[in-house]
């Protein structure tokens, strides 16, 4: 068994290895002769743009690129910031291909002239951030930001939830900059449309001495900021359960987000009478900020609750109600 596995594996990687090709050259600036570090190197599919893989060029403008065989008609884009785009289209690239130099030439910057402007690169890198224009890769109308994320090159979620962007695991998820509601940002990945983001940033996780201090992060985690402009930056949801049963039994809860630029407000509620609290105290914490107030219950036998304990009242069949809101600016 030991012997068949390491030749499987041994067959797998042949395998892998023929269907991977390399792409490379040199970027540099047309006048100067300069090397261009940090210009982002991307393919696109020439059908519908999609972006199918990239890479950035070193300090001394050179790139290289490991991707897949691609027997289709695909575009070869450079983009650097203050620099004209180039665009080179090839009808397929099925074997490993030096592009030599290309040279990008500097934006006019007349204010005589009418200057028009370039297409968004969907990858750019800035200092220590990869960011990704969202809406440079393609999504179902209705798809959430989850949907979105899996779209990007280097973005894996597994089926835990868990991402990871280039082998770094995602620590936090943050919307302009600040959480959304809860710890962890699995509420702004599965509640918020992907058409209203702009940016996917992403950097090292900093401590909040890095922070203050600019120092390079040291951990090996990533964080994830979503960018929203400001006139898409509101709306409301949630999720409703109701259930009815014999002897007239129910139970029902309701959690409503909204949010509007920095202010965030939530409401939660549950009824029933079947003997229970409604929601847990880590599902209220985890939906509702992730703060440790607490949250209030009564009883229709005249007991109450604070957190999960419960005082006074008579023992058999209680109705209970819970209402808890937070406010946050």
């Amino acid at each position: 068994m030991p012997k068949f596995y390491f030749l499987l594996l041994f067959f797998t990687s042949i395998v892998f290895s023929q269907n991977t090709i390399v792409i490379k050259g040199k970027i540099l600036e047309k006048n100067t002769q300069v090397p261009l570090e940090s210009a982002t190197v991307y393919l696109t599919s020439v059908k519908d743009s999609t972006v199918i893989d990239y890479t950035i060029t070193d300090k001394n403008g050179l790139f290289k690129m490991e991707t897949r065989k691609l027997n289709k008609p695909v575009f070869l884009k450079v983009s650097y910031m203050g620099y004209q785009s180039f665009q080179q289209e090839q009808e397929s690239i099925a074997e490993s291909k030096d592009f030599g130099i290309i040279r990008l030439e500097e934006n006019a910057n007349n204010l005589n002239e009418v200057i028009v402007k370039s297409e968004a690169p969907p990858i750019r890198i800035k200092k220590d951030t990869l960011e990704f224009n969202a809406s440079s890769f393609k999504v179902r109308p209705d798809s959430n930001v989850e949907s979105l994320l899996k779209q990007l090159p280097g973005v894996e979620i597994d089926a835990d939830g868990k991402i990871t962007v280039n082998g770094k695991e995602v620590n936090q998820v943050l919307v302009n900059g600040k959480p959304f509601f809860d710890k962890d940002g699995k509420i702004a990945l599965q509640s918020l449309p992907s058409d209203i983001i702009n940016k996917v940033q992403v950097t090292d996780t900093k401590t909040r001495k890095e922070e203050l201090t600019k120092q390079a992060a040291s951990s090996n985690n990533a964080s994830i900021n979503l960018t929203i402009d400001e006139d898409k930056n509101k709306g409301l949801f949630g999720k409703f359960m109701g259930g009815y049963g014999s002897d007239k039994r129910y139970e029902s809860s309701a959690l409503i987000n909204y949010f509007k630029n920095k202010r965030k407000v939530s409401v939660l509620a549950s009824s029933n009478n079947i003997n229970s609290t409604g929601f847990s105290m880590d599902e209220v914490f985890d939906n509702m900020g992730g703060g440790r107030n607490v949250a209030y219950f009564y009883n229709s036998d005249g007991s109450y609750g604070i957190g999960n304990m419960r005082f006074g009242g008579n023992k058999g069949i209680t109705q209970s109600n819970m209402v808890r809101g937070e406010l946050c600016r």
